[in-house]
């Protein structure tokens, strides 16, 4: 029994680091089996938000539990904890070499605050690009924005404070920068100047994974991953529109942006997705998987409007779907969660202009509301909705078939062993 507890322990302790880096429910149930099959055990996990909980499977059942919440994404450690666990598939483990290799992999770093200065720079110098900024010096201060938000939120990371208020500060630079770019004569881009930088803060992984949950029928756990990923960019927003009316300023909730030639939009794309993994803490060796399918998915995208003059939310869907087959078998030859290489990749088309537009629409229609404001703000609104709807079930459909494929090659494995034991 002391020895089940041990394995119990060892089970748990796996589980809470993949769920506290950003792994997905379903691949983290898919590694306790595998650790099951490993260890010669039967513990069932059943996560939350807030915590996991396994159950030993000997009578009477061993319960253990663990307080742990998915609110961080560093794929190094998720990546790091995947090699030992996919050990199992090789034979039996041993316990000892198991603690010791989770150790080790907890202790993984992020990414160095140097590089990820460098690219939340990067990254929303990209999307300016890929959103129709022609000015270069649109650019630049889209650039030096979001780098000075990256630096703050470093700093106050080191103090201990959290994501929700990191990201308000870094959205509030992107504000008072975004009101200064109107006085430069920038036209539309200076509303690019403001919002780039902010998007470089949106929480795509928790966004994708809480899907994965609630297609699964984890309902509780989806709902909280969406709940926290909605706190996130309601602190983006409030950061974003205080920033420009400190600066004199509001969002517009209209306007339209340069149509972009297909070779600036795929290279400003895979820039961005090249930024993205950065902020994940990925191993800087498999960053060219996101950036390859990131470029082909905008021109995909691209096609798909100028060709076909399909919708935003269509041309959204094939991308992305595009990225989805594409890159769920390299995330798991790779022990990668897919839902932070899978948004790296497709981070360009997600409609931050459209949803912080409608957001700044929202409160000015108390004191001025008007016919054209109102029709203005639920338009933004309605193509944002349609957008990551469309985004996440092109993301999020080839993830949810493979996993429902590996468990249940697992649990047949399982089975016949049982009978070949009997």
């Amino acid at each position: 029994m002391q020895a089940e507890g041990d394995d119990l322990d060892t089970v748990l302790k796996a589980a809470a680091l993949l769920h506290e880096n950003g792994q997905s429910t379903g691949m983290t149930m898919i590694a306790v089996d595998r650790l099951n099959q490993g260890l010669g055990v039967r513990a069932t996990l059943i996560p939350s938000w807030a915590s996991l909980l396994v159950i030993g499977g000997a009578p009477p059942a061993p319960v253990r539990a663990v307080a742990a919440t998915p609110a961080a994404i560093n794929m190094r450690r998720v990546s790091a904890a995947m090699r030992t666990i996919d050990q199992a598939e090789d034979g039996p483990l041993d316990r000892e070499v198991v603690n010791r290799e989770l150790a080790a992999a907890a202790t993984e770093s992020v990414s160095n605050t140097a590089t990820f200065i460098v690219a939340c720079a990067t990254g929303a110098a990209g999307l300016a690009v890929v959103f129709g900024a022609t000015d270069a010096a649109a650019v630049l201060l889209a650039a030096a924005s979001a780098a000075l938000g990256g630096a703050l939120r470093r700093a106050l990371g080191r103090f201990g404070i959290g994501l929700l208020v990191q990201a308000f500060t870094a959205a509030t630079v992107a504000g008072l920068v975004g009101a200064a770019a109107t006085q430069l004569n920038l036209g539309a881009a200076a509303g690019l100047v403001a919002v780039c930088p902010a998007m470089v803060l949106v929480p795509g992984p928790h966004v994708l994974n809480g899907a994965l949950d609630l297609l699964a029928s984890r309902v509780t756990l989806g709902i909280a991953r969406l709940g926290y990923a909605t706190l996130i960019l309601a602190a983006i927003a409030a950061g974003l529109i205080i920033g420009l009316r400190v600066g004199g300023q509001t969002l517009s909730v209209s306007g339209s942006y340069a149509h972009v030639p297909l070779y600036v939009d795929v290279l400003a794309a895979g820039v961005a997705a090249a930024s993205y993994p950065v902020y994940f803490s990925m191993p800087y060796r498999m960053i060219g998987w996101p950036v390859l399918a990131g470029m082909a998915a905008h021109a995909v995208h691209w096609w798909a409007m100028t060709a076909w003059h399909a919708s935003l939310a269509t041309a959204a869907f094939l991308a992305c779907l595009l990225v989805g087959v594409a890159l769920v078998p390299v995330a798991h030859l790779l022990r990668m969660p897919f839902a932070a290489i899978g948004f790296a990749a497709v981070v360009a088309l997600v409609p931050g202009v459209y949803i912080f537009r409608m957001l700044s629409g929202l409160i000015q229609l108390p004191g001025t509301a008007s016919p054209a404001l109102l029709t203005a703000t639920v338009s933004d609104g309605a193509v944002a909705a349609l957008v990551v709807a469309a985004m996440a079930v092109g993301l999020v459909v080839p993830m949810h078939i493979r996993d429902a494929v590996v468990t249940r090659r697992m649990r047949r494995a399982v089975a016949n062993s049982g009978r070949h034991r009997d």
